[in-house]
């Protein structure tokens, strides 16, 4: 893990915080002394939340009868019925 003074950081910023985003976390010192850790933000997983949803058991049963042409509002009605 590189090491880096508080001194050379302000003089290129820019730098040691793309070589942090890129490569591995950078220790800064001041007088020598390790006094934090420049580390990047881990990423977010870009999964799509729609592939891992669960489907509402109401949902699904309604998804299931309409696969066919059903008319919904007739489905839905029959359902309400059967509360």
């Amino acid at each position: 893990m590189p090491a880096i003074s508080i001194h050379e950081l302000h003089e290129n910023t820019d730098l040691w915080v793309r070589k942090a985003t890129e490569q591995e976390p950078i220790v800064l010192t001041d007088n020598g002394q390790a006094v934090a850790k420049i580390v990047p933000v881990p990423v977010a997983n870009a999964e799509n939340p729609f592939l891992t949803r669960r489907l509402l058991p109401g949902f699904a049963e309604l998804q299931a009868r309409l696969s066919g042409g059903t008319d919904s509002t007739q489905v839905i009605s029959e359902m309400r019925e059967g509360r």
